[in-house]
């Protein structure tokens, strides 16, 4: 174990003799250029400013962070990877929040108005000091109404990324709704954990499973506000809960029964496509989907190369146009052979390649493509998790197991960062599920029974650039969708900590609530640069089962502002139970 643990070491600081990169890119507001936004290398101190049309040069190692300062706009802060070169970015407006607010006696209301307004009105909040309107309160309350709520296929989905300072999960092993928050009126980033105001009634825990299915609205008081309302209790923040089954209040005739129902939430026809047309493809793809027969590609292929025979996307792109649409195994091999020349030292394209084999369950040719992102990348979390999934595809769980080890000994011996947000609930529901389904090959004994619900479903979603912005839309069979914005303007804490524990991904776990055929569609906004990205999907059936299967689908999204239909699954009718 010692040579073990000796070895991860000598990789690790071996990959992180990183060398100074030149970054370049342009800044605008989405459209215009910033002339004069100052960039900052907060680690060596070194600083530039745009130009009049947005171009900047900027010297920086990997792991070091860009920030990027304008007067009215949110401040932006990067960490540079090993494969940044060009970072353009669009920087967004700053909402301030005012100090006081002045309302005039004519709007102010009574609890009894609140109580009467309170179906209609998804602004207002019961708490255990009487109800709270969003609109009149004198200090920041943050609302998630119950439709957006009832459309979120887990409650972790719902408020994760919602609001900056809020992080929320699930613990798998206590059943607890774990919720940190940095108070807003604060320049402090340490978070402590909340209490929770459920229907009136002060709590220190609750328990996913009661509120699953059960929870009307939920507002969140920062740390600050808190504790000048509910004492010491408050100090980390309390997150206030209206159940459905505990809220019930009188209805006024002349009221509508619930204005947030009127929202328009279900997905129209011509929203999604089907497909990318040809004509929003490169050329190179245009022209060999556009071809008749395999010998008119080999030959589109042959002229193009001279052109392109040095872009990773064109060699990879080709691959997977020969082995998949035309059967040509021999012929895309040879350019499989020359993709891995050709991204060598290029971890995003090797990642995007070993999804590719993996989805053709390649299992081997990945594996070696997984070991060579890994010996690039031996600090990224990612990398541990891709080798230890793909030690599990060639039926090697014990590897598996020894690579996660390895993992948390260099997190306790302080040489890798620890997860304080998603991260750690993935890699712990990974080595749980690996332990359930491996157990008897790695001969775990004495292990309690397994607790743990079992899902219909899991869809984890993997990404090969980390950089990629974009939304997620699940559509359930009613037809109404939830939202999950990966972008810097959605949820920047989150991407903040992606980039410095090196992971790129998330996962969803649906249960049997909603039986019938979901539909999962994406939206891609942009990777700071003129590239596409590939996006991963492992879908499992059964999950936490005996009878667990998985599937995995490769997406390539480089189409900006497309709403994209991705794949259909479907959710089985619960099973009856005998008695």
């Amino acid at each position: 174990m010692r040579l073990l643990c000796f070895a991860g070491i000598f990789i690790l600081f071996s990959g992180m003799a990183y060398g100074q990169n030149q970054i370049k890119g342009r800044v605008t507001d989405g459209k215009l250029a910033l002339s004069n936004v100052q960039i900052a290398n907060l680690t060596t101190g070194s600083k530039t400013a745009s130009d009049a049309e947005g171009q900047y040069r900027i010297m920086a190692k990997p792991r070091e962070e860009l920030q990027y300062t304008y007067m009215g706009m949110d401040t932006i802060t990067i960490i540079v990877e090993d494969v940044t070169r060009i970072l353009n970015i669009a920087m967004q407006p700053r909402i301030e929040a005012l100090d006081e607010v002045v309302v005039s006696k004519s709007i102010l209301k009574g609890q009894k108005e609140m109580e009467l307004e309170y179906n209609s009105s998804p602004k207002i909040i019961r708490s255990s000091f009487g109800y709270m309107d969003q609109e009149t309160s004198s200090f920041p309350l943050r609302i998630i109404g119950e439709d957006e709520i009832d459309r979120a296929p887990n409650l972790n989905s719902v408020i994760v990324g919602r609001f900056a300072g809020v992080n929320a999960f699930c613990d798998l092993t206590t059943d607890e709704l774990i919720v940190k928050m940095r108070s807003i009126q604060s320049v402090s980033s340490h978070k402590s954990t909340a209490v929770f105001d459920v229907d009136g009634v002060v709590l220190t825990k609750v328990n996913c499973s009661q509120l699953l299915g059960n929870v009307k609205r939920i507002a969140f008081i920062s740390s600050l506000t808190a504790t000048s309302l509910y004492g010491t209790l408050g100090a980390g923040g309390v997150v206030v809960i209206n159940t459905k089954t505990g809220t019930v209040t009188p209805r006024e005739n002349k009221k509508p029964f619930d204005q947030a129902r009127l929202r328009n939430n279900f997905v129209k026809d011509g929203q999604v496509k089907e497909r990318i047309d040809t004509q929003t493809l490169p050329i190179y793809l245009e022209r060999l989907y556009q071809s008749e027969s395999a010998a008119t590609a080999k030959n589109i292929y042959s002229k193009m190369k001279g052109t392109y025979g040095n872009h990773p996307y064109f060699l990879l792109d080709s691959y997977t146009y020969f082995h998949e649409e035309r059967g040509e195994e021999d012929f895309a091999e040879e350019i499989l052979e020359r993709v891995i020349n050709v991204t060598d030292k290029n971890p995003v394209m090797l990642k995007a390649l070993a999804y590719t084999l993996e989805s053709e369950e390649r299992y081997e040719k990945a594996h070696e493509i997984y070991k060579k992102v890994y010996s690039l990348r031996p600090d990224y979390a990612q990398s541990f998790i891709d080798m230890a999934n793909s030690y599990r595809n060639l039926g090697q769980p014990k590897s598996a197991t020894t690579l996660y080890a390895r993992h948390a000994y260099l997190q306790d011996e302080g040489m890798l960062p620890v997860d304080s947000m998603e991260l750690g609930m993935i890699m712990k529901r990974e080595i749980k599920n690996l332990f359930t389904l491996e157990n008897s090959t790695l001969k775990i004994k004495d292990r309690k029974k397994d607790k743990e619900a079992k899902y219909a479903a899991r869809l984890v979603f993997e990404w090969n650039d980390s950089e990629a912005e974009f939304d997620l839309q699940f559509v359930n069979p009613s037809n109404q969708y939830f939202n999950w914005k990966h972008t810097l303007a959605e949820m920047p804490e989150r991407i903040y900590s992606e980039k410095k524990l090196g992971y790129s991904m998330a996962d969803f776990l649906l249960d049997d609530e909603l039986p019938g055929t979901w539909k999962v569609n994406a939206t891609y906004h942009g990777n700071k640069q003129l590239t596409p990205f590939y996006l991963k999907v492992t879908i499992y059936r059964n999950y936490g089962s005996k009878l667990q299967s998985k599937a995995v689908k490769v997406y390539r999204l480089g189409t900006k502002g497309a709403n994209r239909h991705l794949f259909d699954f479907t959710l089985p009718l619960p099973m009856a139970q005998s008695k």
